[in-house]
Order: structure tokens, then sequence, then C-alpha cells
């Protein structure tokens, strides 16, 4: 067991239960919203593994709305009372960082990640099919190799609960760095997952904004 104190597990509890909560009962509202529409009339249903990625990507909406209000908050304090916080930046920064990370699971659920698609337009169905098992593999040994090689590292700063070493003193290593090992993970789950949906599909499936 990790050997935090009793603020780390205070911490955890409270990120864990807060987080379990809007995935059971406030994401599956916004899930219809987040979901792709297709063009046609070969849309398959939602699997279980978009239903996680999509309720994970409601919760971003609103930490990017709480990065809006404790900045306004910050500034008021700032330059109307004088007396600017010690934790508004790092949390930004913080919740920014969570952005950053997490979203690429929703730009892969939605495939709307960069790609180059020269080739991949111009050939043959079964050949698309091929082109994406190729890719789906390149994006799991990538992400199973950034997993795989960094955890050790990652749970040593969740169990010794390194904090950032500032005047707030958050603990941003020591969440950071194992969530970035399991959204590799499950970004690479997701990825299997969409192979095994478009590949049933007589076409490729256009990114969201081309609908």
């Amino acid at each position: 067991m990790p050997s935090l104190d009793p603020s780390g597990y205070i911490w955890v509890a409270s990120l864990c239960g807060l987080t379990l909560l809007w995935m059971l009962f406030i994401a599956p509202k916004f899930v219809p919203m987040l979901s792709r529409r297709l063009h046609d009339a070969e849309s398959s249903p939602l699997t279980p593994i978009d239903h996680v990625t999509l309720r994970i990507a409601s919760l971003l909406m609103f930490v990017v709305a709480i990065i809006m209000g404790i900045m306004l908050f910050e500034v008021i304090m700032r330059y109307v009372f004088a007396r600017p916080t010690i934790w508004v930046e790092e949390l930004s920064r913080w919740l920014g960082g969570v952005i950053f990370l997490v979203a690429g699971l929703y730009a892969m659920q939605q495939r709307t990640h960069i790609r180059v698609t020269i080739v991949y337009d111009i050939v043959g169905r079964p050949v698309q099919r091929v082109m994406d098992a190729i890719g789906t593999v390149f994006v799991c040994v990538f992400c199973w190799a950034v997993t795989w090689g960094y955890w050790e590292n990652a749970m040593r700063k969740f169990e010794t609960w390194e904090l950032y070493g500032s005047a707030w003193n958050p603990p941003i290593p020591a969440i950071m760095k194992p969530l970035i090992c399991l959204v590799c993970a499950w970004m690479s789950i997701q990825a299997i997952n969409n192979l095994i949906v478009d590949w049933r599909r007589n076409e490729p499936l256009a990114p969201a904004e081309d609908n």
C-alpha cells in the first residue's frame, strides 16, 4: 500500500469519489452530445469503451469552466482587493495539464487526431483496413512502452506523495505522473476499440467535424 500521510489519503479518496459520482450520475447525460453523429446508415452503437471515454470527456468540459472561474477570481482578488492568491496559478496549470493529457482520449474516440490521408484516401477499403491495423499497432506499442517504462517512477512519486515544492505545495507530481500511465494505457484500449468498430464498415469513418 502507498505510504501516504492522512492528507494524502483524503486527497485520493476525494478525487476518486467525486470522479466516480460524476461518471455514474452526471456524465451519462452528456454522452449523446459528445458522441459523434455519422452521416450514413452504418452508424454503430457506442461500445462500453466509447462510453467510458465520453464520460471522461464530459468531466473535462467543466474543468475548462473551473479554470476560467478561478482565473477570474484571481484577477478580482489581485487588482480589486490587492490580495493575490498563492494557489490559483498552480491549480490552473495543474488542471490545464489534465485537460491537455486526457483530451487525447476524446480525440482518439472521435477520430479527430491529425492524420495524413493522401495515400489512405486513394486505396481500396481492404488496404485501408490493413493501414488502420498497422497504425493501431504503432499506437499501442508507443502507449504501452510509455506505460511500462514510466510506471515504476510514477508509482514511486505516488507512494511518497511527492509535492510540487511551492508555497501552496500541491501534490501535482504524485497525481500527474500516474495519470500519464493510465491515460496511455486507456488510449491503447480505445485505439483497439476503434479498429474493431471501423473494421466492419464499408467506408472509413470520417472525422466528426466533416459531418
